[in-house]
C-alpha cells in the first residue's frame, strides 16, 4: 500500500509538467514542438514540474508569512517519501498538488501567449512549433532568421493550387483568405477569394482561366498536389500634398 501511494504521489509530483505542456500546446497550430529525442521529451515533462514546485513553495511561504496561516510542508514531504505518518498529510498533499497543477496549467497558456506576442517562435528555432503550414500560409515564416525577405506586414497572399480529383488535374488561382489546420498538425483546407481555375492540359490555350461562380471556394488538402504562394505587402505613401495627383 505504501509503495503504491509513493508511486501515485511521485506521479502527482510530476503531473504539473504534463499540465504545463498540454496547456502550452493547446492551440491548433501548436499541438507539439519539435523534439530531437527521448531526452527532450523527459526534459520538457520534468523541468516545468520542478520550476512550478519551486514557484508554488515560494508563493505559499509568502502567503503564509503575510496571512499568518501556516502550511505544513513536512506532511507533504512525508507523503512523497512514503513515511509512516503519510496518512496525516495526505489531504494537505492533495490540496498542494491540485494548486500546483492549476498554476502550471495557467502558466502554460500564459507562456504560449508570451511566445506568440514577442514573436519568439519566429526568431528562435527553440520556441518554434511544429506546424509549418501555419507559418507558411500566414506569412509568419518571413520573420525566420534564415529567410532573406522580411516585410513588416503581409497585406495579402496570392496562391496557385494544383489539385487532382476525378482523374483531372486543375490549377486554382486566387487570394488566400483563410485556412484550417487538422488536429494531427497538418493542413485541412484552404479558402480562396475571387478564384479562377483552369485545367493543366490548357497550358498553351489563350484565355484558359475559367471564372468560378461565387466569391469563395474551399479546397480540401487531400486533393492538393502543390501550392505556390506569393506574398504582397502595401507601402504607405508619404510626403504627398493634398490635391496632388498621384499618377
Amino acid at each position: 500500500m505504501a509503495l503504491a501511494l509513493s508511486t501515485l504521489s511521485l506521479f502527482l509530483f510530476f503531473l504539473p509538467g504534463i499540465a504545463f505542456k498540454r496547456a502550452y500546446l493547446s492551440s491548433v497550430f501548436s499541438r507539439k514542438v519539435k523534439f530531437s529525442g527521448l531526452l527532450d521529451e523527459v526534459f520538457w515533462a520534468v523541468f516545468p514540474s520542478i520550476v512550478m514546485h519551486f514557484i508554488a513553495v515560494a508563493t505559499i511561504r509568502l502567503f503564509s508569512a503575510m496571512s499568518g496561516v501556516p502550511f505544513d510542508f513536512a506532511s507533504v514531504i512525508d507523503v512523497i517519501v512514503g513515511d509512516t505518518n503519510y496518512r496525516d498529510g495526505l489531504a494537505t498533499y492533495l490540496l498542494y498538488c491540485i494548486s500546483v497543477i492549476g498554476m502550471a496549467f495557467v502558466a502554460g497558456h500564459v507562456s504560449r501567449r508570451i511566445v506568440r506576442v514577442l514573436k519568439l517562435d519566429r526568431r528562435f528555432r527553440l520556441f518554434r512549433f511544429s506546424n509549418d503550414w501555419h507559418y507558411l500560409l500566414s506569412g509568419e515564416f518571413l520573420d525566420f532568421p534564415e529567410v532573406p525577405d522580411h516585410p513588416e506586414e503581409v497585406s495579402f497572399k496570392l496562391v496557385n493550387v494544383l489539385t487532382q480529383a476525378g482523374g483531372e488535374t486543375m490549377i486554382y488561382i486566387g487570394e488566400l483568405i483563410h485556412f484550417t489546420l487538422s488536429d494531427d498538425g497538418g493542413l485541412d483546407t484552404v479558402v480562396l477569394k475571387d478564384a479562377k481555375r483552369r485545367f493543366l492540359s490548357d497550358d498553351l490555350v489563350e484565355n484558359r482561366y475559367y471564372d468560378i461562380p461565387g466569391r469563395y471556394i474551399t479546397i480540401p488538402y487531400k486533393t492538393i498536389l502543390n501550392i505556390n504562394i506569393r506574398y504582397f505587402y502595401l507601402e504607405e505613401l508619404t510626403g504627398v500634398e493634398d490635391g496632388q495627383d498621384l499618377l
